[in-house]
């Protein structure tokens, strides 16, 4: 493994995107001509969902995947559970939106500069900060 010597441990981005793209090219191998993202939404759509349930659910996550469905397709939480996991779901499904549309896109990221903590915040606030809203972790302090 390649890493920054400008960071402790931290591979650089040039690094992650070179393993990304490999990555990339062996499931192009394997995937048996499944369409980009940007091809068929559709299929993506399905894959995401499958995702973010299991996901969710290897966190302790109880909703059911026809639930997780249903919150980004058609924007409503299905069912008799507390709005937490409601919410568990859509705080990861925008922090995985922004960490794909990023390496479909980078934009201003610098390929060789390293993963910084800010960006480290950034997706666990997309993550976390919904459920947090609501129902914070027990030990957790206000500046979390």
């Amino acid at each position: 493994m390649v890493l920054n010597t400008s960071g402790p441990g931290r591979p650089s981005r040039h690094t992650i995107y070179q393993r990304l793209d490999e990555a990339i090219a062996d499931l192009d191998d394997r995937r048996g001509g499944l369409s980009s993202p940007l091809e068929d939404e559709d299929i993506w759509a399905s894959i995401w969902h499958q995702e973010a349930h299991h996901s969710t659910a290897l966190e302790g996550n109880t909703l059911a995947i026809e639930q997780v469905e249903a919150l980004p397709t058609e924007g409503l939480a299905v069912g008799n559970k507390e709005l937490r996991e409601y919410l568990e779901v859509t705080g990861y499904a925008e922090a995985a939106k922004w960490v794909y549309g990023q390496a479909l896109d980078p934009g201003d990221w610098a390929p060789d500069s390293p993963i910084t903590l800010t960006d480290v915040g950034h997706v666990h606030e997309l993550a976390l900060g919904p459920v947090w809203d609501v129902a914070p972790h027990v030990n957790a302090t206000r500046e979390e």
